[in-house]
């Protein structure tokens, strides 16, 4: 067996990712025949196809990978596949999208100090999305974070991020005002008990082994990281880091606020694909490649265990 060949075309072939597409598909009609009839099942397929491809041109746009691989849409397919909690949830979906779009918005602002309309962006796009999803608001540090690390944090982008949660909320207060229904308001407002409520862990067998898999990779990804740290240019070292920062982090909230498991896993499946990919494409050594099968078999096991 030509494990170096295996893994070649695994990382750089595009036959592959069409390959894994029309095997979640498959299996998701295979294991969920009862959803097939739902529309919203549908919508949040195509959605989760139309992310990993996004991922794509985002790892090319910003070299995160020197090489051009499939790589990330592969890894960000699996990991939503096994993840059936997402099959009918268009709010996790929408959450990842809006990951994947921060993000782009953020990384677009590298050494840019006039990027107050990213800042802007983004500010408005996480402020809709803690209206249905109210943890959002915790990526506000994270993404004021990103722009130091970025170096383009300063006074312009710090306030366009303030004006944006306040242009949403002062449209709402006005809206309501205008029905006639002022009070409905506070119903819009971040609840403190929910928002920073610690919960037990609540999470299955197969969710314990899937966290102990992240676990291992980012120690494998935090190592790869220190070693890659004077071979990469600065810009895709930064991107890199800060990709492993914000897992690490979304990971920990998973951990702390498992209520809310699906969202903030949806959440971590952006970064965490980039990191896999970045660690299985650049080298072709054969212990790699053997690591590589080794985790699609371990996804695939997830996949028939949750159906079991």
């Amino acid at each position: 067996m030509n494990i170096s060949k295996i893994h070649s075309v695994f990382a750089s072939g595009c036959r592959e990712l069409i390959v894994t597409i029309l095997f979640i598909v498959v299996m998701r009609l295979l294991t969920g025949v009862e959803l097939v009839d739902d529309p919203v099942f549908w919508f949040v397929l195509a959605l989760q196809i139309g992310i990993a491809l996004f991922l794509l041109q985002f790892s090319n746009n910003y070299l995160i990978i020197r090489e051009k691989t499939m790589l990330p849409a592969v890894f960000y397919l699996l990991l939503t596949g096994i993840d059936s909690t997402s099959y009918l949830n268009p709010e996790a979906t929408a959450i990842s999208l809006c990951c994947l779009i921060c993000l782009h918005l953020l990384f677009r602002s590298y050494q840019n100090p006039d990027s107050q309309k990213d800042a802007l962006n983004i500010s408005l796009l996480l402020t809709l999305c803690s209206l249905m999803w109210q943890q959002a608001l915790f990526f506000f540090p994270l993404v004021w974070y990103g722009f130091y690390r970025l170096r383009c944090l300063n006074y312009k982008t710090f306030f366009a991020t303030i004006i944006g949660v306040l242009t949403v909320y002062l449209f709402i207060f006005t809206w309501m005002v205008y029905i006639d229904r002022p009070m409905d308001f506070l119903n819009f407002l971040p609840q403190k008990q929910d928002l920073l409520m610690l919960q037990p862990l609540l999470l299955t067998s197969r969710e314990w082994a899937l966290c102990f898999y992240f676990v291992i990779m980012f120690f494998v990804s935090g190592f790869s990281l220190y070693i890659i740290n004077h071979t990469e240019k600065v810009r895709t070292s930064t991107f890199l880091h800060y990709l492993y920062f914000l897992s690490v982090v979304v990971f920990v909230l998973l951990m702390l606020q498992s209520k809310s498991k699906t969202n903030w896993a949806m959440a971590l499946y952006v970064p965490m694909s980039l990191l896999l990919a970045y660690c299985y494409t650049l080298s072709r050594r054969k212990i790699v490649g053997w690591i590589l099968i080794l985790n699609f078999v371990f996804f695939l096991g997830l996949y028939l265990w949750q159906w079991k």
